[in-house]
């Protein structure tokens, strides 16, 4: 029998969430089942309900998409529960704790739960109390774009519409190392920050949210809400301090050639579900600095990377020392990295996710 399988795609018009976050995530998951089914509308009548319905990303925070069945068999997809695991620093307020109770209640509904790494199932389990046998790990695989040997566009040389992205690129002669991801607090970005101006070496920061000379008004109102005082507080430590480029969002094709140019790639998180930039940088044979967390030891297998304490900002910036001013050690572990990036395979993503889905029919 042929299973219709249905994916929720909220993003499908956000050009930019389209390659991150959960976007990312819809991205792989496009380019590998160009057979399913892909909607940001829920079905709504009897003869188009799916065999199969995944949800690719269970907010607790948000409202839940369903309360009730909507197909056969329903997959949600949990990438991390971060702001479960530390409340006191992603404060829920009486509505995302009532959220968090509903979608507690909607999970009933679903048959399995899909996760990105064996350090998230065991954070599922002892948070939700959910059985070992309910939920499964599935490793990401990267956009084809990183695994093409075709070399970024030369069109257009620029990384974007900030200035100093370009100067980065074509000025530095590959003289910096780069960020990639959000700015939440589990990101951990004023140690980064601190260890950066203790080794004293530029930074070129990707993400929408470094979008660079956002106006102060916008500004003033994100940081207003607790989830954004590190991010206030972030950039109160770069300001005016010219080793720290604003890239903002920049496109696969750009990302790809910047992290082959830069020295490493650095995500000195408290708390992750996965790390695609390790990977995306391991990709074009570039070595990270991570944070020593579990996550980071599973997936990396502590190859192509150095690891550091998230909180000892001293410790970070000597293992981006040991990178950046040594020409041979970078190499070896830009090669280590590569290997290991083969690892994560788009055909075992495939062949994963359809046992996944014949297994729960």
């Amino acid at each position: 029998m042929k299973r219709h399988v249905f994916i929720f795609d909220p993003i499908s018009l956000d050009e930019k969430s389209k390659v991150r976050g959960i976007g990312r995530y819809l991205q792989i998951l496009k380019e590998n089942f160009p057979e399913w089914s892909f909607s940001a509308k829920l079905p709504t009548t009897y003869y188009k309900l799916p065999t199969t319905f995944i949800n690719p990303f269970f907010n607790f925070l948000q409202p839940p998409l369903i309360l009730k069945r909507i197909a056969k068999k329903q997959i949600a997809i949990i990438h991390d529960l971060i702001p479960l695991q530390f409340p006191k620093h992603f404060p829920a307020g009486i509505k995302g704790n009532i959220n968090i109770l509903l979608n507690k209640l909607a999970l009933r509904n679903y048959d399995l739960i899909i996760t990105d790494s064996n350090a998230s199932k065991r954070t599922i389990q002892q948070i939700l109390g959910v059985e070992s046998n309910k939920v499964r790990v599935i490793y990401p695989c990267l956009p084809r774009i990183f695994t093409s040997t075709n070399p970024a566009s030369a069109g257009d040389s620029s990384l974007g519409s900030d200035p100093r992205s370009y100067i980065a690129r074509n000025d530095t002669g590959g003289n910096f190392c780069i960020y990639v991801g959000d700015a939440t607090w589990n990101k951990n970005l004023i140690n980064m920050v601190r260890a950066l101006k203790i080794i004293n070496v530029s930074c070129v920061l990707i993400g929408k949210v470094f979008q660079q000379e956002t106006n102060n008004k916008k500004q003033a109102n994100l940081l207003m809400h607790p989830w954004q005082r590190e991010l206030q507080q972030f950039f109160q430590e770069i300001q005016n301090d010219k080793r720290f480029i604003c890239a903002g969002f920049i496109p696969d094709e750009k990302l790809k050639d910047l992290y082959s140019k830069a020295k490493l790639n650095i995500l000195p998180s408290r708390e992750e579900g996965f790390g695609f930039s390790y990977l995306e940088a391991a990709s074009q044979h570039c070595p990270s600095v991570l944070s020593d967390i579990p996550v980071f030891r599973e997936i990396s297998k502590n190859q192509g990377v150095l690891f550091a304490k998230p909180e000892d900002p001293q410790e970070i910036a000597n293992n981006i020392g040991e990178i950046y001013f040594h020409e041979k050690a970078r190499n070896k572990l830009g090669f280590d990295a590569h290997k290991q990036s083969l690892v994560f395979t788009s055909s075992t993503f495939r062949i994963s996710w359809l046992q996944v889905i014949k297994d729960i029919q």
